[in-house]
């Protein structure tokens, strides 16, 4: 990286920023968790390595600045986790992880910069660069952190369906002069926040679960276009019924390779 970015390095990467590499970093976790939901190793491991990199290179840029490097950074995290981890490093007793997660809260709340966030919002941590799903999980951990939560996951669930009722309510009230598409679009993100606590409580993250949807429609959708075009077709060809014919045999032979 010091080469890189030496007079006789790359010019490209003598001109990054931190505010121009964010975007890197950002695609880079997004590759590594595509290699880790298709279970890929080979670009797991690859993967790893470019969100590594860009660790070092936003580190390099901090050095040259005279704010921190990679050894700050480094040493940083091992100080935390040795700081955080008593019953490992030190000679305190946990019986299990909700001990270990209690004692972890505990330590975190005690360092300077939390100490600093005393008597401000519970939402102050929230990061708004967080992808929008993510936010809401976000969003909801914390307000459960301070005991503003239900208890149990079945008021979560009639919360959902109660979004869903007051959505469709203001569906059937659009019109061919007035849309209502303000209110629907407000009464559809109560949905998707109903549906993020829902998966808070089931113990899953939302976001996660929307990739893992997103990858399979899309694999199952190029697996028809696959087969209609083998028939010398085009998916625009047919009608909804015989794709969605199609769609069904490909569903059936992915459950039936899995449960194999």
């Amino acid at each position: 990286m010091d080469k890189l970015r030496s007079p006789e390095g790359c010019p490209w990467d003598r001109e990054q920023t931190t505010e121009s590499l964010l975007p890197y970093l950002v695609e880079e976790s997004c590759e590594f968790i595509d290699a880790a939901q298709a279970r890929d190793k080979a670009h797991m491991c690859e993967e790893l390595g470019d969100v590594l990199f860009q660790v070092v290179f936003h580190s390099q840029v901090a050095k040259e600045a005279g704010d921190y490097s990679i050894d700050d950074v480094v040493q940083g995290i091992c100080e935390k986790m040795i700081r955080r981890h008593p019953h490992v490093f030190g000679e305190v007793k946990v019986e299990n992880s909700a001990g270990v997660v209690r004692q972890w809260e505990k330590i975190k709340a005690s360092e300077k910069n939390n100490l600093e966030m005393a008597g401000k919002s519970a939402m102050d941590k929230v990061s708004k660069s967080l992808p929008t799903l993510a936010r809401a999980q976000e969003l909801q951990r914390r307000a459960a952190k301070v005991g503003f939560d239900w208890d149990e996951a079945e008021p979560v669930f009639e919360k959902a369906q109660e979004e869903f009722t007051e959505f469709w309510h203001e569906k059937q009230a659009s019109t061919e002069e007035n849309k209502n598409v303000d209110r629907m679009e407000d009464e559809f993100g109560d949905i998707l926040f109903s549906l993020v606590n829902v998966a808070r409580h089931c113990g899953f993250n939302a976001s996660i679960a929307l990739q893992r949807a997103n990858s399979k429609f899309e694999r199952r959708f190029r697996e028809v276009e696959k087969r209609v075009r083998a028939k010398g077709h085009e998916m625009k060809d047919f009608d909804l019924e015989t794709l969605d014919k199609v769609w069904d045999e490909v569903k059936k032979e992915e459950k039936a390779a899995v449960s194999d």
